[in-house]
């Protein structure tokens, strides 16, 4: 007969791989992330995003608001956009590479709180002001 303990730790063992796997995928937190970024909604949207991430888009949203100069013209279109050519996972960081019309961008994430997070810092749109592009 299996001890209680051992019973217990089956059960967590289970219950955790079940949670993983219901977990949603990078592709599909992207997805959700570009759907949010539609929507408009900076709360809702910087939810994709890892925590630093998310508090640095909602301080550069505020900060717009207050100066009335935005660094970024569209911070919901920070996300390149474009069909996903691979996906390459190494444990808790995932890159995304994303071929759009006119470029090729990566998107890397990170596991965060047992879901996919995007790093703002990687993408492409974040320093297309500071190289003299604009947003």
């Amino acid at each position: 007969m299996m001890s209680t303990l051992r019973r217990k730790a089956l059960f967590v063992v289970t219950l955790a791989s079940l949670l993983g796997a219901c977990a949603a995928t990078p592709e599909e937190r992207l997805a959700q992330a570009r759907a949010a970024a539609a929507d408009k909604n900076m709360e809702s949207f910087s939810k994709f995003f890892t925590r630093q991430s998310g508090n640095f888009l909602r301080d550069l949203t505020r900060s717009a608001a207050r100066s009335k100069i935005p660094y970024l013209k569209d911070p919901y279109a920070i996300l390149p956009e474009g069909d996903i050519e691979g996906v390459t996972t190494e444990g808790l960081s995932t890159i995304i590479k994303v071929k759009g019309k006119r470029a090729s961008a990566e998107i890397r994430m990170f596991m965060e709180n047992d879901e996919w997070s995007i790093d703002v810092y990687s993408l492409p749109g974040l320093w297309t002001p500071l190289k003299g592009g604009g947003s």
